[in-house]
């Protein structure tokens, strides 16, 4: 079993740093667990990305720009791994939350070794993301990057799934486990110019047919369809709120 803990895709996320330093110290008891940094120059300029954001770069190309010659070069390193665990943070309010781009019964059962509180099936950016190289490729959305809760609560699901590999001896690991809420993340939510978030506007609850959910000065911008905010205030996209989610029930499989 080889797991890859991936971190940095997005170079101005420091999470990831701390969680690779506390994984360090665990004692790996079967297998190999790699740590990797994906967008080294990035990180090392604090910035989210040199050209493109490399999250929406894979499977990339050799004659590309530097993020998508990057993702060309990692996507042999990605593939060679059993499990691909892929470390962010985030700046909005959005807690606990893993994304995978497919469901199938191998990462089922990973999601259930972590028991976040939200598992998000990202198909609207599946083709270029990440973990969509990966065998099994789980990304962490569990906080902000100063946030010592978020980074606890990384480290346990971390820990949990490696307990779950069998790589780690996690009978001391204490926590209650939760039933994740399943989301199907399916588009993108436009951001024109000028235009802020409702206050009332806020992540996993439902926004409505008809209501209001951001507004451009005085002029209310209207949902036109029931869906369901995902990664709405992340300040670092700027030409988009977040995403749209639909709810998905699992409870039969």
């Amino acid at each position: 079993m080889k797991v890859l803990l991936n971190i940095a895709t997005h170079g101005d996320e420091k999470i990831g740093l701390k969680v690779v330093e506390a994984i360090k110290k665990i004692k790996i008891t079967n297998g190999l667990l790699v740590a990797n940094v994906a967008n080294k120059r990035a990180f090392r300029l604090g910035k989210r990305f040199i050209d493109q954001d490399l999250n929406r770069s894979f499977p990339g190309s050799s004659i590309g720009n530097y993020e998508e010659r990057l993702a060309y070069k990692l996507s042999p390193i990605i593939n060679s791994a059993d499990v691909v665990v892929d470390i962010h943070s985030t700046t909005s309010n959005l807690k606990n939350a893993i994304i995978v781009t497919r469901l199938n019964k191998k990462i089922k059962e990973c999601i259930r070794a972590i028991s976040p509180d939200y598992v998000l099936l990202m198909t609207v950016t599946k083709k270029n993301a990440l973990i969509s190289n990966a065998k099994i490729g789980i990304a962490f959305e569990y906080g902000s990057d100063n946030d010592d809760t978020s980074l606890k609560n990384t480290l346990v699901g971390v820990k949990r799934l490696l307990t779950h590999l069998k790589m780690i001896n996690g009978s001391c690991l204490g926590g209650i486990k939760t039933t994740p809420t399943f989301f199907n993340v399916y588009k993108m939510i436009p951001k024109p110019k000028g235009a802020k978030l409702d206050k009332n506007t806020k992540n996993c609850v439902l926004v409505k047919k008809g209501q209001e959910y951001a507004k451009i000065g005085d002029k209310s911008i209207l949902a036109d369809e029931n869906f369901y905010p995902i990664l709405f205030g992340e300040r670092k996209y700027k030409d988009i709120f977040g995403f749209a989610a639909k709810k998905l029930d699992l409870s039969g499989q």
